[in-house]
């Protein structure tokens, strides 16, 4: 099991982020959500300095892009392309539940996609699997079916993301997970080699997350 945690832990550059997460994780998982802007594509020079800092990726690919349509992976395929040179480890995808959308993944084997459970779940997660695609779970993402989930899943789980949720907000410290969740998430990223993110984006989140993480594991 790894520990991984994304690129705006404190609130500056992703590189600076990644200075300052590496002595404390395995992964960095860097962000990319917003490619309607052009800030969010990495700079050839951007690529260049995370390449230096000779760390672990993951990619987190921008979800506002129409993953049902060929115009929405056209996206996809550019930020892919540009974060070539990091060579990443899995890039996590927000999936469109379709055919479509399972074989424009066909397609993309060879970038190690995996695939994040959102706001549906059942045959298309069956579906996935069956293929062999990867898949990432994100705790808050499965509501009450959290455990369910991850008792059917499990062996098909690459990456955590995991996140405390209070007064009704996510990517909170580990100090608002249910504890037997958090035991289980935690025994089966062991037993399968999974990552497991820290998805919290505050400094103080964030530490008191590994420290529980720590005591855990």
């Amino acid at each position: 099991m790894k520990i991984s945690a994304p690129s705006f832990v404190i609130p500056d550059r992703r590189a600076n982020n990644v200075k300052y997460l590496k002595p404390l994780v395995h992964e960095v998982e860097l962000l990319f959500f917003d490619s309607r802007h052009d800030f969010d594509m990495p700079t050839d020079a951007e690529i260049a300095e995370l390449a230096a800092l000779n760390m672990d990726y993951s990619i987190h690919l921008p979800t506002d892009t129409n993953l049902n349509t060929t115009e929405g992976w056209r996206v996809i395929d550019a930020y892919i392309a540009k974060l070539k040179p990091l060579k990443p480890l899995r890039m996590v995808i927000h999936p469109a539940e379709s055919a479509f959308f399972l074989n424009e993944m066909d397609k993309r084997r060879s970038h190690n996609i995996i695939i994040e459970n959102t706001d549906f779940y059942g045959s298309f997660f069956d579906d996935a699997a069956d293929m062999g695609f990867g898949l990432c779970f994100d705790n808050p993402h499965a509501g009450d079916k959290a455990r369910d989930f991850l008792d059917r899943y499990k062996s098909h789980i690459r990456e955590y993301h995991l996140q405390g949720e209070a007064d009704g907000k996510h990517h909170k410290s580990l100090e608002h997970i249910e504890l037997n969740l958090l035991e289980s998430i935690l025994a089966n990223a062991k037993i399968y080699g999974a990552t497991v993110c820290l998805e919290v984006f505050r400094q103080n989140d964030f530490l008191k997350s590994l420290e529980i993480i720590r005591k855990h594991t």
